[in-house]
């Protein structure tokens, strides 16, 4: 990306805070890095600022800073914009229509509010998820502090900051091309959802399906319970579907003899030839052609454990 940091104020055409920086202001500054040309940005101490030629977000109290006590909230929602989503709001669908071929924009537009926006105007406004796990977790509040100067130590915060913006468009970049992806995945999947028989959804590519499945209106997608697609390692997948979208628990699985068997073992146990491996958990079977792919996507089905 190409931005320039000025010390002079009056040469900016994006205005945000200096200091510390967060997901909020980092993000809001590749978004409009985006938008204006030849971006150059001033990063100013907190306050009123004059300069009505530049953008200014997450600082001084205008359109775009979200410290003020008549700060805007979602629609139905107890999280406040902060100033990406107040920018994303303002400028999204501009920059998705000039730089993003997609399908189905209006979607696009609103997963990448969903997958990233959503997330930094809720923790930039205090809001934190409740996280219950083992380990710690590194979110990308975390990710992106780990660029800020630590304490004891001295030197530009600003060269800090162009490091970080570096990693945030990427991110921002990966985001938006995976989400464009899936929508076009999503329309082939739900054209192949008529297609379902005996229970089984049979793709000719690898790419993903959960969203197209749980989110179609069309009936025969209550009838999958397996899916059948080539394996980027050579051979067919065969995967059981799982409750819902969002849940890991599998509606059905292979038979329990089957689970963490490879190759000959497998084979000779199933009596499927090509069968090359049954995930220990049971979430994935692989054989090495079609046909024995929906043999063991039927003895899936038939499975009465």
């Amino acid at each position: 990306m190409q931005i320039k940091i000025t010390k002079n104020i009056n040469e900016a055409n994006l205005i945000t805070h200096d200091g510390k920086f967060h997901p909020d202001d980092v993000f809001s500054t590749v978004l409009m890095s985006k938008i204006v040309q030849n971006p150059i940005l001033y990063r100013s101490p907190v306050g009123q600022i004059d300069n009505e030629n530049a953008i200014i977000y997450d600082v001084g109290f205008g359109k775009f800073d979200h410290h003020t006590p008549n700060a805007e909230y979602r629609p139905n929602s107890k999280i406040k914009y902060c100033s990406f989503g107040l920018l994303w709001r303002q400028y999204g669908h501009e920059y998705l229509q000039k730089n993003i071929k997609t399908p189905d924009l209006e979607t696009l537009y609103h997963a990448i509010e969903d997958k990233l926006i959503k997330q930094i105007d809720g923790i930039d406004n205090g809001l934190f998820p409740q996280i219950i796990a083992d380990y710690e977790l590194l979110d990308l509040d975390q990710i992106i502090d780990s660029y800020n100067l630590t304490w004891d130590e001295e030197g530009d915060s600003d060269q800090n900051f162009l490091r970080a913006l570096e990693i945030a468009d990427q991110i921002f970049n990966n985001i938006i091309h995976k989400l464009n992806s899936t929508i076009k995945a999503n329309i082939i999947v739900e054209q192949k959802i008529n297609d379902v028989k005996d229970n089984i959804l049979i793709l000719d590519q690898y790419m993903p399906y959960n969203d197209a499945i749980f989110n179609s209106q069309n009936p025969k997608a209550r009838e999958i319970k397996v899916i059948i697609l080539p394996s980027n390692r050579g051979g067919y997948n065969v995967k059981p579907i799982t409750i819902s979208r969002d849940s890991k628990e599998l509606l059905l699985n292979f038979p329990s003899q089957y689970r963490g068997l490879h190759d000959e073992e497998l084979a000779k146990v199933s009596g499927i030839k090509t069968a090359k491996f049954v995930h220990l958990s049971g979430f994935l079977g692989s054989t090495e052609t079609l046909e024995d792919a929906i043999k063991l996507a039927k003895q899936a089905i038939d499975n009465k454990e």
